[in-house]
């Protein structure tokens, strides 16, 4: 069974592979993974700069490693090569990605996809801009 990653999004945090640092949960959700599927990666990037950030990171034993061919756009191309996974007879286990549309449109195929969405707050105290809402107004509310 294999599993589609986008790298650029989800292992990788921004879509210049020359410049991405790893995402902060990459590595763990990477590992889970590769224990259970055959892995490939979708990738905007080059070959050769796709394969140098996987072997950077330390993220080696991919089933293979996929870049987007020019007469699509990226969306497109993703939902395309799960189309042709699936017409070779390939189980495909799972889609994980960060763009939703693309997993719309593969869960109408009848894969499992996951969502990823990072925080984009970090967490921690915050000063309050105003005083807190009295209780009685937030009750009343619910």
């Amino acid at each position: 069974m294999i599993a589609c990653i986008a790298l650029e999004g989800v292992l990788a945090a921004g879509d210049d592979l020359r410049r991405a640092q790893p995402t902060k949960w990459g590595r763990a959700l990477y590992e889970s993974l590769a224990t259970n599927f055959r892995m490939i990666a979708f990738t905007q990037a080059d070959p050769e700069i796709a394969q140098w950030w996987l072997k950077q990171e330390s993220l080696s034993g991919w089933a293979a490693v996929m870049t987007q061919e020019p007469y699509l756009d990226y969306p497109n191309w993703k939902v395309r090569q799960v189309e042709e996974f699936l017409a070779e007879g390939w189980e495909v286990g799972l889609v994980l990605d960060v763009d939703g549309d693309v997993l719309e449109r593969v869960t109408e195929l009848g894969v499992l996809t996951l969502k990823l969405s990072y925080p984009t707050i970090q967490v921690g105290w915050k000063q309050h801009e105003t005083s807190p809402r009295p209780w009685a107004d937030v009750s009343g509310t619910l």
